[in-house]
């Protein structure tokens, strides 16, 4: 079964939220379009770019919708924690229907670490013996390019993290999105898929619609992923006296 991929560049996320800020029914409508048009929207420009803050736009187009996977394009204007958290909240919101795409590997690097930093399953929550969560499983995210220590503040599931992709501005329009270079496996730790945005449509409204119905599906399903597998250890976050400039 074929993948549709649609963008939705920065003007065309101020022109919906001029759309859905009418009635419910004209919400529900728009929701319903959007689940119709493709299985994946990818949105903003492949350098991340000054605009809005395509996470909250990503918030606003998963309430909408019911099945479509949104991944936003973040870059360097964004904290990784602020991001990191925002997605991870989102994808426990709604059915880990989302990723977050990227030009720069390095940042994906950090958030991929960082969603590792605190596993959901050790969340004990055993309230007889007073243990909330292990602590021990709670890890200090290392990454080369960043001074960032972690952990998250939101648990994430050790094998569903939010998908992350490098971007490339491509090659120009095609008829669908192509895989460009480098690689997954050449662009580094915590990439996992490379797009080549400028092959990806753009959408608009009035495209023809397929059938927006069915269950949602987490993006790592849509993109053909399986489990997510860890990038790296990191160290103990909570070792010793778990001071303040250990975390």
């Amino acid at each position: 079964m074929t993948t549709t991929i649609l963008r939705i560049d920065d003007g065309g996320l101020a022109s919906l939220a001029v759309d859905a800020s009418g009635p419910v029914s004209a919400r529900r409508a728009l929701g319903a379009e959007l689940d119709a048009a493709a299985d994946v929207l990818v949105l903003g420009a492949a350098d991340g770019g000054t605009g809005p803050d395509r996470t909250a736009a990503a918030g606003f187009l998963l309430a909408l919708t019911r099945r479509v996977v949104v991944v936003p394009v973040v870059g360097g204007q964004q904290h990784p924690i602020n991001v990191a958290r925002a997605v991870a909240t989102l994808a426990l919101l709604h059915d880990r229907r989302i990723g977050v795409a990227a030009q720069d590997p390095a940042l994906l690097g950090v958030l991929a670490r960082l969603w590792e930093s605190w596993p959901l399953d050790s969340v004990v929550a055993d309230v007889e013996a007073g243990v909330y969560v292990d602590a021990s499983r709670i890890r200090r995210i290392v990454h080369p390019s960043s001074p960032i220590g972690g952990p998250l503040t939101v648990p994430v599931a050790a094998d569903d993290t939010p998908p992350t992709l490098l971007v490339s501005p491509g090659r120009g329009a095609g008829g669908g999105p192509a895989a460009a270079e480098p690689t997954a496996a050449d662009a580094g730790d915590g990439v996992e898929l490379v797009l080549d945005l400028g092959s990806i449509p753009l959408w608009r409204r009035g495209r023809p619609a397929r059938d927006g119905s069915g269950p949602a599906r987490s993006a790592r399903r849509v993109l053909g992923l399986g489990a997510s597998v860890p990038v790296a250890e990191g160290v103990p976050a909570f070792d010793g006296a778990g001071s303040a400039e250990q975390v």
